[in-house]
This record gives structure tokens, C-alpha cells and sequence, in this order.
């Protein structure tokens, strides 16, 4: 969004761009938004719920990188959507779990804002969004009584869409520039994601505390683009550690529920190292847990709670619905 605004300042103040360093900055822009969209929709990295809040107010901090009025806002111009359905089975001698995935997602940051500055209330608006088909596979290997290891690859298609109107006087006679190119234009990728990770079980195989590294690099290509600048090669990475505890003693008060808890840093890379403001960032959650297991298909279980991010431009708290957690 700041560098869509960079361009058009440049453009509404005439200086003139080699075609080169402005094709070069579209495409980092676009391909920022395709592996970020990825990422937000993943379901683990970065949460959103249905209330954001700041933790400074909450539990009266001064600590900015726990959350500021400006993040929770920023975090409230955004709208993410995720439906993944999953299912397993076990393959092999060594009945290794086999997991099978699709998800539909989509990716929104809505702004209004003054593409030129001006004396006029009126405010221009911008809409960036990303839509996304995704399916894959994983395999997981027990390969002793505290260590899992998996590998997996998921393809996804997706769609970015720019939508601006050029609402104040000072701006409409950007739109004839920049239409097509800067703003109001669609184009389509395919994204490749292969991932390792592994789950070390402190206590064995039932162990309640798990400690978890997953790696997750991306790269793709857009297709069908009438611009070269729209001809993009978004590649990124990002490696997430941390840990993930279930509690039983809530089931044995209430069968089939039980209480959930996850922390993690997430360390960025590629086309991911400027979007969220740091190259790393920390991520904690806790909630309760519906087991909906064999009720529904394709549902393990669905519950709500509280997520925290800390030190990056989304860091705030916010209400969560869970669904299908591991």
C-alpha cells in the first residue's frame, strides 16, 4: 500500500522514471502481495478474528511492539477469509500418516485515503485483494517415540485484483497514467509451497507439550499478464518454531473439549521481508477445542480464543474462531 502511494506521488508530480526502476518496483509490490496473501491465509501464521484489540490497553503496557492504536487499526483494514479441508490415512508398513488438503481463502486490505493531498474531505479509495485455490499433500513419519517428520507440498492458484477510484479532483487526472498498470487491473499466478518440519514429543507419543519447526519456502509466476511489469516471480520463505500444548484435564470435566495453546517465532525472508515491517516476528495463542471428530466430515474440531502478535506492523490481540487446529 505505501509503496502503491510512493508511485502515484511520483507520477502526480511529474517526475519522470526510467520504465525499468518503475517496472521494478510494481513488481516487487505484486509480489509482496501474492506471498504475503499465502501467508496470512495459512491459518497459523498470522491469525485474525472477529475483534482486534491493543494489549497495551488491555493489561495497561507501554510496550509498542505488543500493539498501538495505528496497528490495530491497520490490522482492521484487513479481511481474511480460510476454509481448509483436510483428510488423513495411514500408508506403509510404517503406517505413516498421509494428509490430504484443500483450501479456498481470500485476502483483502482496504484503505481510504488522499492519493494527492488536497484541501477536499472526499477521500479516495484502494482495494487490494487476493483470492486463492489451494491442494496438497503431506507425509508425516513417526520415526521414534519423541520425533515426527514430515515433508509436503501445496500448489495454489491465485488471483490478485486492484480496485481504486480516484475520488477528489486532485487525483482523477492520475487514472488516465496509472490505470492498468499502477491500479484497477487483475492478474493471475500459480504459487508452489514445499515444506518440511518436525515435532519432537516431550513425553513420548501421547505427550501433552510439543515442540515444533516447520519450513515453508514458496516461489511461483504470474500468467496471462499484459504488462511487463505484471510479469512477476514471487519467491519467499519463512520458518516457524515454537511449541503446542493440549490440555486433557478440561475433557475429563467436559468430554470431547479440551483447552489449546501455541507460541511461536516466525523468522521472514524473500518477497516476505518487507511486508509485516521485520524479518521476524512472535505469534502466541490460547483457546478451547470442540473435538467434532467423526460428527462431521472433514471437521476435527472447531473452538475460540485469544491470539497475541508481537513485532511486527499486525501486532495486536484479536478474538479468534479455531478450526481444524492440530
Amino acid at each position: 500500500m505505501a509503496r502503491l502511494g510512493f508511485l502515484l506521488v511520483i507520477l502526480a508530480t511529474g517526475t519522470t522514471l526510467a520504465a525499468t526502476p518503475l517496472d521494478n518496483a510494481i513488481r516487487l509490490s505484486l509480489a509482496e502481495s501474492y506471498v504475503t496473501a499465502s501467508l496470512l491465509s495459512s491459518g497459523d501464521a498470522v491469525r485474525f478474528g472477529f475483534w482486534d484489540f491493543d494489549p497495551n490497553s488491555l493489561f495497561n503496557l507501554d510496550n509498542d511492539d505488543f500493539g498501538s492504536l495505528e496497528a490495530q487499526q491497520r490490522r482492521q483494514r484487513l479481511t481474511t477469509f480460510s476454509l481448509p479441508i483436510t483428510w488423513e490415512t495411514t500408508v506403509g508398513v510404517q503406517e505413516d500418516i498421509l494428509e490430504l488438503g484443500a483450501k479456498a481463502a481470500y485476502v483483502e486490505s482496504a484503505q481510504e485515503t488522499q492519493l494527492v493531498s488536497s484541501s477536499s474531505r472526499i477521500k479516495d479509495t484502494i482495494t487490494n485483494s487476493v483470492t486463492s485455490l489451494s491442494a496438497g499433500a503431506s507425509l508425516t513419519r513417526r520415526v521414534s517415540p519423541q520425533l515426527a517428520l514430515s515433508s509436503g507440498l501445496n500448489g495454489h492458484w491465485m488471483r490478485y485484483d486492484n480496485d481504486t477510484d480516484f475520488n477528489t479532483a486532485a487525483s482523477r487526472p492520475l487514472a488516465p497514467l496509472v490505470d492498468g498498470l499502477i491500479t484497477n487491473y487483475t492478474t493471475d499466478a500459480w504459487l508452489a509451497e514445499p515444506h518440511v518440519g518436525a515435532t519432537y514429543f516431550i513425553d513420548g507419543p501421547d505427550s501433552e507439550v510439543q515442540l515444533f519447526s516447520d519450513y515453508h519456502y514458496m516461489s511461483g509466476h504470474t500468467y496471462h499478464a499484459d504488462q511487463a511489469a505484471h510479469d512477476v516471480q514471487p519467491e519467499a520463505w519463512y520458518w516457524a518454531n515454537g511449541v503446542r500444548w493440549r490440555h486433557p484435564v478440561v475433557s475429563h470435566l467436559l468430554p470431547g473439549q479440551n483447552a489449546w495453546l501455541r507460541a511461536a517465532r516466525y523468522d521472514l525472508g524473500g518477497d516476505l521481508d518487507g511486508p509485516l515491517g521485520n524479518h521476524y516476528y512472535f505469534e502466541a495463542g490460547v483457546g478451547w477445542l470442540l473435538d467434532l471428530k467423526g460428527r462431521l466430515p472433514y471437521v476435527e474440531n472447531i473452538g475460540i480464543g485469544v491470539n497475541l502478535n508481537y513485532g511486527s506492523l499486525l501486532r495486536g490481540g484479536t478474538l479468534v474462531l479455531l478450526f481444524n487446529e492440530e
